[in-house]
C-alpha cells in the first residue's frame, strides 16, 4: 500500500515538473524532458508495460534487505521486481542513492545477488538461465539499474 501511495505521488510530481521544465525552457525536446525525469517507479511500470513478463511482484520496502542483503538507509527512492513464484529468475529495479558512493556500493549488493541467482536457477531452471547472458547492473551517478529478463538489452534502454 504504502508503495502505491509513493509510487502516485512520484507520478504526480513528474507530470508536474514535465511541464514546468517544457515550458521553462522550450528548446528542450518533450520526450528527452520526460525521458531525464522519470522516477524509479515510471521506469519500472514502463519496463512492465513494455517487456513480457512472468507474473511479477513488487520489492517492498519491508523485503528490501531480505532481497538485496542492504540496508534501505543509503537508498532515497526505488521501485523493484522480482518473479512472483520464484519459478524464474526475472527481476528488475531502479535506486536512487545518496551519493556516487552508495550507488557504488549498492551496485556491488546487486552484483552479489545475481551471482547467487545464477547459482540457484542453474539447477532449478537450466532452460532459464539465457536470462543471465545479458543481465546488466549499471550505475549512472547516484543511479543504479538492473535486470534479470528474457529481453535484457529492451529493459536496459528503458531502465537506464
Amino acid at each position: 500500500m504504502k508503495g502505491n501511495i509513493l509510487a502516485i505521488s512520484a507520478l504526480c510530481g513528474a507530470i508536474l515538473l514535465t511541464g514546468c521544465s517544457i515550458s521553462g525552457n522550450p528548446s528542450v525536446s518533450t520526450s528527452a524532458s520526460s525521458e531525464q525525469i522519470l522516477s524509479p517507479a515510471e521506469k519500472t511500470a514502463k519496463l512492465l508495460s513494455e517487456v513480457e513478463f512472468p507474473e511479477m511482484v513488487e520489492v517492498t520496502q519491508e523485503k528490501f534487505s531480505f532481497y538485496y542483503k542492504a540496508e534501505t538507509s543509503a537508498v532515497k527512492s526505488f521501485s523493484a521486481y522480482v518473479c512472483g513464484s520464484g519459478a524464474y529468475p526475472d527481476e528488475f529495479g531502479v535506486f536512487e542513492t545518496e551519493s556516487e558512493d552508495a550507488a557504488s556500493e549498492f551496485s556491488q549488493k546487486l552484483e552479489d545477488r545475481i551471482e547467487k541467482q545464477r547459482e540457484t536457477y542453474t539447477d532449478y531452471t537450466p532452460a532459464e538461465m539465457y536470462k543471465f547472458d545479458d543481465c546488466f547492473v549499471k550505475q549512472d551517478g547516484n543511479y543504479v539499474y538492473y535486470a534479470i529478463c528474457a529481453d535484457n538489452v529492451s529493459a536496459k534502454d528503458i531502465l537506464s
